[in-house]
C-alpha cells in the first residue's frame, strides 16, 4: 500500500513540474538552491509607466538577502591587553545577486544606544579589529564580548542579515603573584631538629589557569639559604641543617614565587627568622585526634566541638599560647571557613562553621598551628571524612510527554522516564519506578523506566492519558523518618492519529474583496482552509496555477494568501488562483477569485513634446501652445481626465499663464535679448490629476515647452572698451583707441557698427575739434595739456546694421596723462587723526602737500625733514619717495606742526626745492564714545568730498560737527565726528558717518538719534546733502541680509579708516554695522552698581531686575521716556505692567520718527488706552493690524499685566494672564511683510513727535494716540530680557518710582481752577525769591553762572563752610537738572529728573575759576593746585577743599542715599548707618 502511495506522489510531482517548466526557464545556481522563476520570451505586458527609458531596476522578487553561512562556526578570541587595531577575525556573507544588482555587501555593527565601541569592522572586507583594550582579570573581568555584525546588500530595497558572535577574551600572564603578607617574621630554637617545619609562606595570582598556579623557592644568593629548604607547592619552609647561630641571630632569606605562565612572572619577599635559645622550645600538642574524624553530611551542630586540641608551651613560666587554623587555597583546606577554631588558654575547640555537603566535598585536611610568645610554632593536621546520607529526593531530569500511534500492538514502547538521585553513594542513589495505577493502560519497567502499552489504544476513544510515575531510592530517608525518598511526576501520553482521511476545502470557490493595486508586499488578501479529520496529518497549501507574474504567495501551513509582487490594475484587473491542499497523501483543490482595485497610482502622461517659435516683444491673442495630458488610471481616454495645469517657475508667471484646458498664453511679451531675455525659453508645466484637490493623493508630472524667440532690432549697440583710456599730454595728434561695441540683438541686427562723435551730448565741449573717428579708430586732432583739462568723456554714437537701424550713445572716458612740465610751490595741509583707545598702530595718515599743476610726478620728488632728519618729530616718519606721513603707535594726543623740504627735478623741470608744512591734530577717542555713538547715512557723496574744505573754508564734516554741538547744546570739544566710511551698494552710493557727544558720561545713541532726527532738515540744508537714514540699521530691509531674526552688531577695529585729499586728510575709526541673523543674546552684565555672584547679580536695595535693573518708570502726564528699540526676531513677546487712571493715553510706541522720501519703512507698534481698554496696533510694513481688548478695564488704578506676542502669521494680546478666548485678542499681520523692522527707539508714556503727521506721510489706516500717560509702567521685558526702565536713554518729566503718593499727587484734583490757583501762588513765590536774591547777590554771582553747562555732580558741593562766603559760590545749583534745548521741528521742554547726563566737571570748574580770578575782591591765587588747601576763614566764593573741616569725623556723606540708584554704592561706602540715614540729611559737610 505504501509503495502505491509513493508512486502516486512521484507521478503527481513530475506532472506538475513538467507543466511549470513549459512556462518557466529553470536554472540552478552554483549553491544548488532553487532560483526565482524567470519569465520566458513571452513578454509581460506593462503600462507605459513601466516602459520608460530608465535603467533597469532590480525588483524585490529577484533580490536575495545576504547570508552568513558560517555564523555558527565563528568562535574567535583575542588576548587581553592587546593594542588597538589587533586583528580578531574576518566575517563573510554571501549574496547570490550580481554585484551591481544587489550582490555587493557592506558590513557594520548593530549596537545599542550609547554602547561603547569596542571593535571596528571594515565595511568591504569584513575584517574585525579592536578599537579598545580588554582586561580579562580583576577588576574588569572581561571574559567574553558579544558583537552583532550586519551585512547589507545594495539591492532595491537593501536587505540585511545579522550574525551575533561571541568573542572570547583570553587570559595572558600579565599579573605577577602577590604574597599574602607584607612581611614574614618567624622564630626558631637553636636545637630544632633538622627536617622540622619552620614557617609557611603563601601567594596568589589573579590570572587564570596555569597563569595562576604558583611555585615557591628560596633565593640561593642569600648566605642563610643553606639552613632551610622549601616545599615548592605549598610554601612550607623546613630546617635543612642544624642551627649553629647564637640566640638573637636573624636569618635573612629571600623567597621567590613564580607562576606557570608564559613568560613566567615572579615576586620576591624578604623573610626574617630569629634564632631563640634552646630552652625556648616550641609548643607541642598534648591532645589531638589520632584517627580521621567522621561526620555525616547532615551534621549541623554549630555549638558543640567536633574535637578538642590541647597543647603545652614547653617553656617554664610561659603558658600563653596562640592557636591558628590555617586557611588553605582550596575548599578542602578550609578556604571557605567551613570549620572554625575557638581557643581557650591551652585548649582549642574545633567547630562547624558552614553546612556540609558530601556531594560537593567528601573530606577536609585542616592544619592547626600553635605559637608561643617567641613565635615558635607547632602544627598538626586533622583529617575529617564526610559520610553520605540519603538527603536527596529522586528528581525526574527529562520532563516531557510521550506519543504512541493508535492501534499499535501490546508492548509497544511509548517513552522512557528517568529520575536522578543526587546522593553520591550507591547505598542511597539507586532508583526504582512504579505507576500510580498499575491497572492502567500502560506498564513500566521498575529498573529502566521504559513505559509500554498493555492494551491496544484507540485515538477516537481517548486522545491522551495522564500517567503518574513514582521514583523511589533504596535506603531510609534522612529527611523523612522511616521511609525512603520518593519523587513523582505526571507524564502526558498522546495517542497519535494515522493519516486515513483526505483534506477538504471549506469552499470550492473563494471570492475576495477587492485588493488595492497599491497593496503592500506581504499584505494579507484572504485565507483558505482545508479540514482533515486526521489530526496527525499536516495540511500544506500551494498555488498551482493562475498566479500570473507571481503576484501572490500562499503560506504553506496557514493558507494565507498574501501579495508577493506589486499589482497593477492597468495590466491585470483580476486573478483566478487554483490552490491545492495536501496532507502528504491526499489532495483537494479550490479556486480563489481576486479582483484588483484601481487606485490613483499613475501620474498624468503628456501626449507629446511641445515647442514653438514666436517673435520677441510681440503680444499674442489666444494659445501660444496647447498642452495635453491624460490620466492612465482612467480607462476611458475620451472622458474628462480631471487634470489641472500650472506653471512651476514662479518668475515665469509674470509673463505666462495656463488654464485648465492646457492653453498656454502670454500675459506680456517675451524678451529675447540680454540681460533679462533669452533666445530659448524653457517653460516647465505641471499636470496634477484628480482635479488637483486631493492633496497628497493627487499625482503629478511635468513637461517642458520650448519657446524659441526670433529677434527684432530693439536694442541699440553700446561701447565695451576697457576704460579709462590714457592719452598723455603734449603727444602729437594720432590714434588713441580701437573702438569695440556690442549689441544684445542677434547677429542679423548687430555688427558691423558705424561709429561717430555725438555733439548733442557734448556738454558744451566741441569734441570734433579735438577728436575724430575713422572707421572704428578714435584719434586726437590736437596736443593736450592736462593742466587745462584732465579728462574727456567723449559721446560716441554707435549704429548697428539691423532693420531698422538703431543708434546708441556711449561715453568713452579718456584721461590725459600727466607729464611733469610745471615747477611746484610750497603749501600747507591739515591732517586730523582720531586715535581709538590710544592704540592706533603705525598708520599712514596723509601725504605732504605741495602746489603743483602736475599730479603724476611724485616719482620726481624727494621729501625730507626740516630742519634735519635728526631733529624730526619722534612720533612721525615720512617716506622720502612719495611723501606719505606715518604716525607711530603710541603718539599722544595733541597738535603737531611738521615741516618738510621737498625737491623736484625732471626732464622738463630743473632742480628746485620748496618748504611744505603739515599740521597734524591727534585726538584720543575712548571706546565708550564709540559704543554710545550715533550714526547718519548720507546719499550720493564720496568720503573725499565730505572732508574737503568748501568755498567758505569749512568741510561738510566740520559743518556737521558744529551743527551737532548746537543740537546737543554743548561745546565743540564735547562732540566728535570720528568715523567717515563709504558704503556702496549695487544701486546706491552711501556715506556712513558716526558721531558722539558727552557731558561727563556720553549721551546714549537713542538720545542722539532722537535729537538729530528733530533737526534733520537743518542738517540737510546746511550740508546740502540728503540723509538716507538716521541710526544705521542693516536689519531694516526685510530679508535683505537675514531671512528671519536679525540684530545689529557694532564692529570696531584699531585699524583706522583713512581718507586722503591734497590739503586735508582725515583718519577716523573703523566702525561698521554687521547684521547677525539671530535674535537677542542675553548680556551677563550687572547694572546700576550690582556685583556678579556665581551666575546671578547681587543688587543694591530697590533694584529688583535680574541684572539689577530699575524696573519702574512714572509719568505725570507731560513727559515720556525712550529706550533701545526691539530687535527683529522670528517670534517676539512683550510683557509689561501698567498702572494708571487715565482712560485715554499712549503707553508705548516704536516706529519712524519722521517720514523719509528715500526709505519708506512704515513698520511700527503702538499700545494705548481708549476709553480704558487696551488697543494694540502693529504694522509689519504692508498694513496696520488693530487689536483691542474690550473685556478688561485697565484704567482703574490697579496694576495690569499686559502681554503681546507676535510671529509671521499671528499677533496676540493678553491682559492679566488671561488666555481664554473671552478675554484675549487675536489678529494677523496684513500684507506680505513678515517681521517688525523698526529703526526708532521705544517711547513710553508719550512721544516727542507728531504721530498724526507721520501717519499722513505713510498713509497708515490707524493713527496712534498723542495723549501722554499719567501713571506707571513696570517690569517691561522683550523675549524675557528685562529693560532698565529707571535709567532711560532720554526722557522728559519721568521718575523712577511708582509710589502712590507721586501718582495720586499728580492725578488728584486735576482741574483747571486748581491749576490756575497753583500757578498764581508759584508766580508770587518766585517774585519774592528774586527780590531776595537780587538784594543779596553780587552782580556776577548769578549773571556769570552759565546754567547751560551746569551738571549734577556725584555729591552736592556743600563743602564751602569754615567762614567762607557760601553764597558767593553756591554749588547747590549743581542739583538742578540739565536739559539741552535741541533744535528742530519738535521742541522738547522740561527738566530732566531721571538718570541725567553726569556733569562735565572739568570745564565747569575751569569756567568758575576764570570768573573768580577776574574778581578784584578775592584772592588771585585760586587754581587747581589750591583747591585742596583753601577755607579756614576765606571769604571768597572760591572752590572749597576737603580740608576746610576740622577733622575727618565731621565729614558727612549720609545724604548720598537720597541721590538715587547711581549713587547708592557711594552712599554704602561713605554714608552712615541705616538708622542715621533715617533722619534728616545734613546740608553741608562741615
Amino acid at each position: 500500500m505504501r509503495c502505491l502511495v509513493l508512486v502516486f506522489l512521484i507521478a503527481a510531482v513530475v506532472a506538475d513540474l513538467g507543466r511549470r517548466c513549459s512556462e518557466l526557464n529553470i536554472t540552478v545556481d552554483e549553491d544548488d538552491s532553487w532560483p526565482e522563476p524567470q519569465t520566458t520570451a513571452r513578454t509581460r505586458l506593462r503600462h507605459s509607466r513601466h516602459l520608460d527609458n530608465q535603467p533597469a531596476k532590480l525588483e524585490v522578487k529577484d533580490n536575495h538577502k545576504p547570508i552568513f553561512k558560517d555564523c555558527a562556526k565563528y568562535h574567535p578570541s583575542v588576548k587581553e591587553e592587546q593594542p588597538i587595531g589587533t586583528y580578531v577575525m574576518t566575517v563573510e556573507a554571501v549574496d547570490r545577486d550580481p554585484p551591481d544588482r544587489g550582490g555587493s555587501i557592506t558590513y557594520n555593527f548593530i549596537s545599542t544606544f550609547n554602547e561603547k565601541e569596542r571593535f571596528k569592522v571594515d565595511p568591504v572586507t569584513g575584517i574585525i579589529t579592536t578599537v579598545d583594550i580588554f582586561d580579562h582579570d580583576e577588576p574588569a573581568r572581561e571574559k567574553e564580548v558579544y558583537i552583532t555584525v550586519r551585512a547589507t546588500d545594495n539591492g532595491q530595497p537593501e536587505l540585511d542579515d545579522a550574525c551575533t558572535i561571541k568573542i572570547k577574551i583570553e587570559d595572558i600572564n600579565d599579573n605577577q603573584p602577590v604574597f599574602d603578607k607584607v612581611t614574614y617574621m618567624e622564630s626558631v630554637p637553636q636545637d630544632l631538629p633538622v627536617g622540622r617545619p619552620v614557617m609557611r609562606i603563601s601567594a596568589t595570582d589573579i590570572d587564570e589557569g596555569d597563569n595562576s598556579i604558583v611555585r615557591y623557592q628560596l633565593d640561593t644568593n642569600s648566605p642563610d639559604q643553606q639552613y632551610f629548604y622549601i616545599d615548592k607547592d605549598n610554601g612550607l619552609i623546613f630546617l635543612n641543617r642544624s642551627i649553629d647561630k647564637p640566640a638573637g641571630y636573624k636569618f635573612h632569606l629571600s623567597a621567590v614565587v613564580t607562576d606557570k605562565g608564559e613568560p613566567p612572572l615572579q615576586s620576591s619577599m624578604t623573610l626574617d627568622i630569629a634564632v631563640v635559645e634552646s630552652n625556648k622550645k616550641p609548643p607541642s600538642f598534648t591532645e589531638v585526634p589520632r584517627e580521621p574524624i567522621r561526620l555525616k553530611e547532615s551534621y549541623a551542630n554549630f555549638t558543640h566541638p567536633i574535637t578538642i586540641l590541647k597543647a603545652q608551651s614547653n617553656i617554664e613560666d610561659e603558658d600563653k599560647l596562640q592557636f591558628e587554623l590555617v586557611m588553605g587555597q582550596t575548599e578542602q583546606t578550609n578556604k571557605q571557613h567551613t570549620f572554625v577554631l575557638e581557643p581557650d588558654a591551652n585548649t582549642a575547640y574545633l567547630k562547624l562553621g558552614h553546612r556540609l555537603d558530601y556531594e560537593r566535598i567528601t573530606d577536609y585536611t585542616l592544619t592547626v598551628r600553635v605559637l608561643n610568645n617567641y613565635r615558635l610554632a607547632a602544627e598538626t593536621i586533622i583529617y575529617i571524612k564526610i559520610e553520605d546520607v540519603n538527603d536527596n529526593i529522586p528528581i525526574f531530569s527529562e520532563i516531557r510527554s510521550g506519543t504512541v500511534l493508535e492501534n499499535e500492538p501490546i508492548g509497544t514502547p511509548v517513552m522512557q522516564v528517568r529520575a536522578i538521585d543526587a546522593d553520591a553513594t550507591s547505598a542511597n542513589n539507586q532508583v526504582t519506578y512504579a505507576l500510580e495505577d498499575p491497572t492502567n493502560s500502560f506498564d513500566i519497567d521498575p529498573l529502566t523506566g521504559n513505559i509500554t502499552t498493555r492494551v491496544m489504544l484507540d485515538r477516537e476513544n481517548r486522545s491522551y492519558y495522564s500517567v503518574k510515575v513514582f521514583a523511589t531510592d533504596n535506603s531510609e530517608s534522612a529527611l523523612i523518618p522511616k521511609r525512603n525518598n520518593t519523587g513523582q511526576h505526571v507524564f502526558l501520553i498522546e495517542i497519535a492519529d494515522k493519516n486515513d482521511n483526505p483534506p477538504q476545502f471549506t469552499q470550492d470557490t473563494y471570492v475576495t474583496t477587492e485588493v488595492a493595486e497599491s497593496a503592500n508586499i506581504n499584505e494579507l488578501v484572504t485565507q483558505v482552509a482545508a479540514i482533515d479529520n486526521d489530526t496527525a496529518s499536516v495540511v500544506t497549501y500551494s498555488i498551482i496555477s493562475g498566479n500570473t507574474y507571481d503576484a501572490f504567495s500562499i503560506t504553506n501551513y496557514t493558507g494565507e494568501i498574501r501579495v508577493k509582487n506589486p499589482l497593477d490594475y492597468e495590466n491585470i484587473t483580476s486573478y483566478t488562483l487554483d490552490v491545492r491542499a495536501t496532507d502528504g497523501i491526499f489532495d483537494d483543490y479550490a479556486k480563489i477569485i481576486i479582483s484588483v482595485l484601481n487606485i490613483n497610482d499613475n501620474p498624468p502622461v503628456f501626449v507629446a513634446n511641445y515647442s514653438k517659435t514666436i517673435q520677441e516683444e510681440t503680444e499674442y491673442n489666444g494659445c501660444v501652445v496647447k498642452v495635453e495630458a491624460y490620466d492612465p488610471d482612467l480607462t476611458n481616454r475620451t472622458a474628462d481626465q480631471g487634470i489641472v495645469y500650472s506653471l512651476i517657475k514662479q518668475e515665469q508667471k509674470e509673463f505666462l499663464k495656463i488654464n485648465r484646458s492646457g492653453c498656454l498664453e502670454l500675459t506680456k511679451p517675451l524678451d529675447r535679448d540680454p540681460p533679462l531675455g533669452f533666445a530659448h525659453w524653457q517653460i516647465f508645466i505641471m499636470a496634477v490629476d484628480q482635479a488637483g484637490d486631493r492633496g497628497s493623493e493627487s499625482l503629478r508630472s511635468t513637461t517642458e515647452v520650448l519657446l524659441e524667440l526670433t529677434d527684432i532690432n530693439d536694442n541699440a549697440p553700446y561701447l565695451v572698451n576697457s576704460q579709462p583710456v590714457i592719452w598723455y599730454e603734449n603727444e602729437p595728434p594720432g590714434p588713441i583707441a580701437l573702438l569695440t561695441a556690442r549689441d544684445n540683438d542677434s547677429l542679423e541686427n548687430g555688427p558691423p557698427f558705424t561709429f561717430a562723435i555725438n555733439e548733442t551730448l557734448g556738454r558744451g565741449l566741441d569734441y570734433r575739434t579735438k577728436f575724430s573717428i575713422t572707421g572704428d579708430v578714435l584719434s586726437s586732432l590736437v596736443s593736450f595739456d592736462r593742466e587745462n583739462i584732465k579728462e574727456y568723456n567723449i559721446p560716441i554714437a554707435i549704429t548697428d546694421s539691423g532693420s531698422p537701424r538703431l543708434t546708441g550713445v556711449s561715453f568713452l572716458r579718456v584721461i590725459i596723462g600727466d607729464t611733469n612740465d610745471n615747477p611746484m610751490h610750497g603749501a600747507h595741509s591739515n591732517i586730523f587723526v582720531y586715535n581709538f583707545r590710544g592704540e592706533t598702530p603705525d598708520t599712514e595718515i596723509g601725504r605732504v602737500y605741495v602746489k603743483d599743476p602736475d599730479d603724476w610726478d611724485t616719482a620726481d620728488k624727494d621729501f625730507m625733514w626740516l630742519p634735519s632728519f635728526e631733529k624730526r618729530s619722534p612720533n612721525f616718519d615720512v617716506y622720502r619717495s612719495n611723501g606719505m606721513i606715518i604716525m607711530k603707535r603710541g603718539t599722544p594726543a595733541g597738535t603737531y606742526a611738521l615741516t618738510f623740504n621737498v625737491t623736484e627735478q625732471s626732464r622738463n623741470v630743473p632742480f628746485h626745492s620748496v618748504v611744505a608744512t603739515v599740521n597734524v591734530t591727534v585726538k584720543d577717542i575712548p571706546e565708550k564714545a564709540v559704543d554710545n555713538s550715533g550714526s547718519i547715512r548720507f546719499m550720493n557723496i564720496s568720503a573725499e568730498s565730505f572732508i574737503i574744505p568748501e568755498f567758505d573754508g569749512l568741510s561738510k564734516r566740520e559743518k556737521l560737527h558744529r551743527r551737532l554741538a548746537k543740537i546737543f547744546n554743548t561745546s565743540l570739544d564735547n562732540v566728535d565726528v570720528f568715523s567717515v566710511i563709504t558704503k556702496n551698494t549695487n544701486s546706491d552710493k552711501f556715506l556712513d558717518v558716526r558721531f558722539s557727544a558727552h557731558g561727563s558720561p556720553y549721551y546714549t545713541p537713542e538720545k542722539l538719534h532722537v535729537m538729530v532726527s528733530n533737526a534733520l532738515n537743518k542738517i540737510e540744508e546746511e550740508l546740502k546733502l540728503k540723509v538716507y537714514m538716521v541710526n544705521i540699521n542693516e536689519c531694516l530691509l526685510e530679508k535683505v541680509n537675514c531671512p528671519d531674526s536679525c540684530r545689529n552688531i557694532l564692529n570696531k577695529s584699531n585699524l583706522p579708516a583713512s581718507i586722503y585729499t591734497n590739503t586735508t586728510s582725515f583718519v577716523g575709526v573703523t566702525v561698521y554695522i554687521d547684521p547677525d541673523c539671530q535674535c537677542m543674546v542675553p548680556e551677563a552684565v550687572c547694572l546700576n552698581g550690582g556685583t556678579p555672584f556665581a551666575d546671578k547679580c547681587e543688587c543694591p536695595e530697590g533694584l529688583t531686575g535680574p541684572r539689577c535693573e530699575s524696573t519702574k518708570i512714572g509719568f505725570s502726564g507731560d513727559g515720556w521716556a525712550i529706550y533701545p528699540p526691539l530687535q527683529t526676531c522670528l517670534q517676539g513677546r512683550i510683557s509689561l505692567t501698567v498702572t494708571t487712571n487715565t482712560p485715554d493715553c499712549l503707553i508705548l510706541y516704536m516706529g519712524p520718527l519722521r517720514a523719509s522720501q528715500f526709505l519708506r519703512i512704515a513698520d511700527f507698534i503702538s499700545l494705548e488706552l481708549l476709553e480704558g481698554h487696551l488697543v494694540l496696533m502693529m504694522n509689519y510694513g504692508s498694513g496696520t493690524t488693530r487689536i483691542n481688548n474690550s473685556v478688561i478695564t485697565v484704567s482703574d488704578g490697579n496694576p495690569h499685566l499686559i502681554e503681546v506676542t507676535f510671529t509671521k502669521t499671528t499677533i496676540e494680546l493678553f491682559v492679566d494672564d488671561c488666555h481664554f478666548t473671552s478675554c484675549m485678542a487675536l489678529g494677523a499681520p496684513i500684507g506680505p511683510s513678515e517681521h517688525l523692522n523698526v529703526n526708532g527707539p521705544i517711547f513710553m508714556g508719550g512721544v516727542s513727535v507728531d504721530l498724526q503727521e507721520i501717519s499722513d506721510a505713510f498713509n497708515w489706516s490707524y493713527v496712534p494716540s498723542n495723549r501722554n500717560m499719567i501713571g506707571c509702567i513696570s517690569n517691561f521685558t522683550y523675549n524675557d530680557q528685562t529693560y532698565n526702565l529707571g535709567m532711560p536713554s532720554y526722557h522728559l518729566n519721568a521718575v523712577d518710582t511708582c509710589t502712590l503718593s507721586y501718582m495720586s499727587g499728580v492725578m488728584f484734583f486735576f482741574h483747571t481752577n486748581f491749576i490756575a490757583t497753583v500757578i498764581a501762588c508759584l508766580v508770587v513765590l518766585i517774585a519774592l525769591l528774586l527780590l531776595v536774591v537780587v538784594h543779596k547777590k553780587r552782580k556776577d554771582n548769578w549773571a556769570e553762572k552759565e546754567l547751560d553747562d551746569i551738571r549734577e555732580n556725584i555729591i552736592a558741593y556743600e563743602d564751602e563752610g569754615g567762614g567762607e562766603g557760601d553764597a558767593g559760590y553756591d554749588l547747590h545749583v549743581l542739583r538742578q537738572m540739565f536739559q539741552p534745548q535741541p533744535e528742530g521741528d519738535n521742541y522738547m521742554r522740561g527738566p530732566v529728573v531721571v538718570a541725567p547726563a553726569a556733569p562735565d566737571i572739568s570745564n565747569f570748574l575751569d569756567d568758575k575759576k576764570s570768573i573768580l580770578d577776574r574778581d578784584s575782591e578775592i584772592c588771585h591765587h585760586d587754581d587747581v593746585r589750591h583747591y585742596a588747601y583753601e577755607g579756614d576763614g576765606n571769604t571768597s566764593g572760591s572752590l572749597s577743599s576737603l580740608a576746610s573741616c576740622t577733622d575727618d569725623g565731621d565729614l558727612k556723606f549720609n545724604y548720598l542715599s537720597t541721590f538715587g540708584p547711581r549713587f547708592r554704592k557711594l552712599a554704602d561706602m561713605y554714608g552712615d548707618s541705616d538708622e542715621e540715614r533715617a533722619g534728616p540729611h545734613e546740608e553741608s559737610w562741615c
